[in-house]
């Protein structure tokens, strides 16, 4: 068992100094950049492609009129991006009080990925949809707002957003705005 153990070892060393090469200058053996190096730099970050992300936040919703008190909360979202630039977002936001707000929306999302070698995580965006409001009654209400998103790549693209809306309610309620600030984690 012990000379197994060994043999495996030494082969398991041995493959990986072959595979990754063991102190040799790629540079001697490529005099030219190469071209997946230069489009990496030039184009948006791979944190940026197609998929799912889940994200959390902490929220802060002012209503207008004077007598209105602010209120924080938080909420959880869900959003699903078919490329760069392009997404759908349903979120749900809670602020509390002893009339707790439930704020639900679907937007669309059209983000633009910064290109360029200081820039590629980073990423602002817009977006806007339908949603409804409930308190004490269900109403109706639009949103349209807009927001800037920083992803992490050393750490699986995770990201740090912040954004605020403004939203429009169909009856009683007054307008109000949003904001959101969180963690997006894609997958």
């Amino acid at each position: 068992m012990k000379t197994l153990s060994v043999f495996l070892l030494v082969t398991l060393t041995l493959c990986s100094v072959a595979q990754a090469g063991w102190g040799w200058d790629k540079q001697k053996f490529h005099s030219a950049k190469s071209p997946m190096v230069e489009q990496r730099v030039t184009s948006p970050s791979y944190c940026f492609d197609e998929g799912f992300e889940f994200s959390v936040f902490a929220s802060g919703y002012w209503p207008e009129g004077n007598n209105l008190s602010n209120q924080l909360g938080g909420g959880f979202a869900l959003g699903y991006f078919f490329g760069h630039n392009f997404g759908i977002e349903g979120s749900y936001a809670l602020h509390g009080g002893g009339n707790a707000e439930h704020v639900g929306k679907m937007n669309l999302v059209y983000r633009f990925p910064l290109g360029g070698e200081c820039c590629s995580s980073i990423a602002p965006y817009v977006f806007g949809g339908p949603g409804v409001l409930s308190t004490n009654t269900s109403e109706f209400l639009w949103n349209l707002g807009g927001g800037l998103d920083f992803r992490l790549e050393g750490w699986g693209c995770l990201g740090l957003f912040t954004d605020f809306s403004y939203n429009w309610v169909n009856r009683t309620h007054p307008d109000f705005t949003q904001i959101r600030a969180g963690v997006k984690i894609p997958f």
